[in-house]
């Protein structure tokens, strides 16, 4: 072990949420940083809303989404420029990482790469933390060690209800131009003659969906992603993706590109992010599932590593470590309980709806003011417009039709939905078509909400 200390913080992980967060903590107390890999470097890019940019973070932004578009090979062929902000900024994650390890560095404060965690035991308020550079101890472990996170799985935290997003692509130049597109486009959804191989396919089961931001005048940022219960592997998307790029007949603008730097991840989805802590352990980004259900994973971190710091900070200040202590301080900024469900309801639909079906939902937002496709998935949407959104969707979609698309397990999210915005008589009309649910027992859950904090 580089140097024998006890630490008032211990966090595993040197990603953005391990980093933001040690960079805030290192400013009044001793934190250690473990990273498996090297901390400040990663595998991922983003773009967020620009609400979440404060006066720190904005000179590690450039350009940003201007435009939005969907294509898909029924026929759907959304364009429209952003509305909710003037642009969505990208992050610049070759300075904004190292920036916040410069931070923690500065603040004397310990970083240490190559070095994997094994195990922690935690005796009479100390945290002893194994490693395979030997072990650590301290007054706290934060858990930031991302979606594939051994502490989650000590704890044998329930993760059977996520949907995942896998995620490869590359940063590429085009040599011969961009072929039509422009700076600031982000295709959000375009599918292949073949991405379902019949009508009813979802996303689920067929292949991935492509999507594209423009940087600059010759550089995008392509990829394909898949939305599943399963994490797709690394191999297997990235000849999915070498196949995308290079053969089908409507991405011949990037036939030519050259390939720069290969972007992949995991992250899950399909509920906000969970509450989670145990005595002397709290969990942060992936790990915690920091996301919207839509994704948004950056832009929830830039929203409130300083403010779940800032929690922290007091819980170690007055030495509240203990699990029902944890829990008991709001980890980040909250949001309406209707937006979380409507999310991931959303998020559900757009893995298990069929090609046809996904058309019809894109085709939306032709009769809809398309700023709520901005409000629906980075959670700004007010009470009236989610009336307005279900409203449009209804009429678009047969009630049972939708209830075909949903998973079954995913029922009582519906009604605790309808339970906000709809009457009794509509409750009792969709109850009818569940099947699976005994009536009293949904509407004991429904009176007593869902519980958001593990």
């Amino acid at each position: 072990m580089e140097k024998e200390m006890h630490y008032d913080a211990i966090i595993v992980g040197g990603g953005p949420a391990g980093l933001s967060i040690g960079s805030e903590l290192s400013k009044n107390y001793n934190i250690l940083v473990i990273e498996k890999n090297t901390a400040g470097k990663t595998n991922r890019s983003w773009f967020v809303p620009l609400d979440v940019v404060d006066e720190d973070i904005k000179p590690y932004t450039y350009g940003g989404v201007t435009r939005f578009l969907a294509k898909t090979f029924l026929g759907a062929n959304l364009s429209f420029r952003a509305k909710l902000f003037d642009r969505y900024p990208y992050i610049n994650e070759n300075t904004i990482l190292p920036h916040w390890v410069n931070i923690i560095k500065d603040n004397n404060s310990q970083i240490t790469d190559n070095c994997e965690y094994k195990n922690h035991t935690i005796d009479n308020g100390i945290v002893s933390v194994e490693t395979t550079k030997g072990v650590y101890t301290g007054r706290l472990l934060i858990d930031a060690s991302g979606y594939n996170s051994g502490i989650v799985e000590k704890y044998k935290i329930d993760r059977r209800n996520f949907y995942w997003w896998s995620v490869f692509g590359a940063i590429g130049e085009h040599p011969n131009g961009l072929g039509g597109m422009e700076i600031g486009d982000y295709m959000m959804w375009q599918t292949f003659r073949d991405t379902n191989l019949h009508i009813d396919t979802s996303l689920e089961n067929g292949r991935p969906v492509f999507e594209y931001e423009i940087l600059n005048e010759n550089t995008s940022f392509s990829l394909i992603l898949y939305l599943r219960k399963q994490q797709m592997s690394r191999d297997e998307m990235e000849k999915e993706y070498m196949h995308v790029i290079r053969n089908e007949d409507s991405t011949k603008q990037f036939r030519d590109i050259t390939i720069k730097e290969l972007k992949y991840g995991w992250y899950p989805s399909g509920t906000l992010s969970q509450q989670i802590a145990e005595d002397h352990v709290v969990f942060a980004g992936d790990a915690g599932c920091w996301t919207t259900p839509c994704g948004w994973g950056m832009g929830f971190i830039l929203d409130n590593y300083k403010y779940f710091s800032q929690q922290i900070s007091k819980a170690l200040a007055t030495n509240s470590l203990d699990k029902k202590s944890l829990l008991s301080i709001p980890h980040y900024k909250a949001h309406q309980k209707y937006e979380i469900l409507m999310n991931a309801i959303a998020t559900h639909f757009l893995s298990n709806a069929s090609a046809y079906q996904l058309d019809k939902f894109i085709n939306l937002f032709y009769t809809v003011d398309p700023i709520l496709c901005e409000k629906t998935f980075t959670l700004k949407m007010t009470e009236k417009e989610l009336v307005e959104m279900l409203k449009a969707v209804l009429k678009t979609f047969d009630l049972r039709e939708l209830m075909h698309i949903i998973p079954k397990q995913d029922y009582l999210l519906v009604l605790e939905e309808a339970k906000y915005f709809m009457e009794d008589s509509v409750v009792s009309e969709i109850h009818n078509l569940f099947d699976c649910f005994q009536k009293h027992r949904i509407q004991s859950r429904l009176n007593n909400g869902f519980d958001f904090v593990r």
